[in-house]
């Protein structure tokens, strides 16, 4: 097996960034779907969300396929969760390993959530790019302010999220709202 210096591993993060790129905006996409009346385009949406992950961790998207759907009166239309940065990870089990930390989906009609609010776990299975675990912010009981990070229900991969492996580096794209903690996870070599 061939060792790719960090140079080379750090050029991967651009694939990478637009894997995730073309995850948020898939991800909005069904949630614009969700309230329409087209139940095939739907479930195609939700279909090709899902093919950008590991089976078992579906589910923890948020986003179920349907067999009716109901349609509002006024649906919504979303922006994609915003990408602040990708940090690379040599692990023993899956060698290299990303995380991407972004927002959540906003509304149009109310773009909040600039902040962090999901971490999009990331490898290579079968020759591709795949999501393989998530990683979610954890709020305070007391105020509901972001706090740390918690291991998703869904976390197929049973990673340790204390622990992905030797931190090889990271990129930084926009800084996330001061909110108390993401900027602070934002600046961290993590």
């Amino acid at each position: 097996m061939v060792k790719l210096t960090v140079e080379k591993r750090m050029e991967n993060l651009k694939e990478v960034k637009n894997f995730i790129g073309q995850f948020l905006k898939k991800e909005a996409d069904c949630w614009d779907k969700h309230d329409l009346n087209d139940l095939d385009d739907y479930n195609q949406s939700v279909s090709a969300l899902y093919a950008m992950a590991i089976d078992d961790l579906n589910e923890g998207f948020g986003i179920l396929r349907k067999k009716k759907l109901r349609q509002k009166d006024e649906p919504q239309k979303y922006m994609p969760g915003h990408l602040f940065k990708l940090s690379l990870y040599s692990n023993d089990i899956y060698g290299d390993m990303w995380i991407a930390y972004a927002s959540g989906r906003s509304s149009i009609s109310d773009p909040k959530g600039h902040g962090f609010w999901r971490g999009y776990i990331i490898s290579t299975i079968d020759d591709k790019l795949k999501i393989i675990g998530l990683m979610s912010v954890v709020l305070s009981e007391m105020d509901m302010e972001p706090v740390g990070w918690g291991k998703s229900l869904y976390n197929p991969a049973n990673l340790n999220i204390n622990d992905f492996g030797e931190f090889v580096g990271t990129e930084r794209y926009d800084t996330p709202e001061d909110d108390g903690f993401s900027i602070q996870d934002y600046l961290e070599d993590k």
